[in-house]
């Protein structure tokens, strides 16, 4: 067991349009994803609270949300641990996510608009900007933005809801990969997904839609050579 890191969680602003659960949720799922709560690591409830200067039930409560997202295990009368990356829940999330987001593609080919374009070349131009920022979570920020456009474009934004709850095993290797090397390289193949909308070419579009998604199911033995601690031991 990993004791729980020293680590620095930003104090919640206020007033804000979300709930203090909905804030002390996503500012846990941003530590976990980026590794600053890394698999193993022991967290307090008590701790948690004391930093965000919140009371202990939303902590709680995002507690909960993130064990249901298979990132937190909690086990009564012992201590809550951040969950081990399962392997075979990355590639079972990256199935269904390149389903859904497959087809979300070919329906933003045929439904974009100009103005659907120049978002997306705006944000590729973010993209572009942050590839030198040193923290890997503004460009994974924006690649998050990125797809969750192509959903909105294709008229059906629930569905990035949809994939945000199977993706979360896959983001904790995603932001294990994001070198600055892989950060141009997914810059690269986004740029000539947006050629391929814009173009009006759907088949095309799915197709590097669905190479890009695939580079995930590539990379994650690899990682869990390299991180072994991270990980499960996977069954048979």
């Amino acid at each position: 067991m990993i004791p729980m890191p020293d680590i620095t969680l930003e104090p919640l602003a206020a007033p804000a349009p979300q709930t203090t659960t909905d804030q002390v949720f996503e500012t846990l799922y941003s530590a976990v994803v980026s590794l600053k709560l890394p698999p193993g690591a022991k967290v307090s409830e008590a701790e948690i609270a004391k930093q965000l200067d919140v009371s202990r039930q939303p902590v709680r409560d995002a507690f909960f949300r993130l064990s249901k997202l298979g990132f937190l295990l909690i086990r009564p009368q012992r201590a809550t641990l951040v969950s081990r990356i399962s392997e075979r829940a990355v590639l079972n999330a990256a199935f269904v996510r390149t389903a859904i987001e497959a087809e979300c593609t070919r329906l933003a080919t045929e439904r974009r608009t100009d103005e659907d374009i120049a978002r997306l070349r705006a944000n590729l131009q973010r993209q572009e900007q942050a590839l030198g920022v040193e923290d890997a979570g503004v460009f994974h920020g924006l690649d998050d933005a990125f797809h969750r456009m192509i959903c909105t474009i294709a008229g059906h934004a629930h569905a990035w809801d949809l994939i945000q709850e199977q993706k979360a095993q896959m983001d904790r290797v995603r932001f294990l990969t994001l070198s600055e090397k892989r950060r141009r390289d997914v810059r690269a193949e986004h740029g000539v997904i947006v050629d391929a909308i814009a173009s009006g070419d759907p088949d095309e579009a799915e197709r590097l839609m669905r190479t890009h998604l695939a580079d995930i199911r590539r990379v994650v033995s690899q990682i869990r050579h390299d991180k072994a601690a991270f990980f499960e031991e996977e069954r048979p």
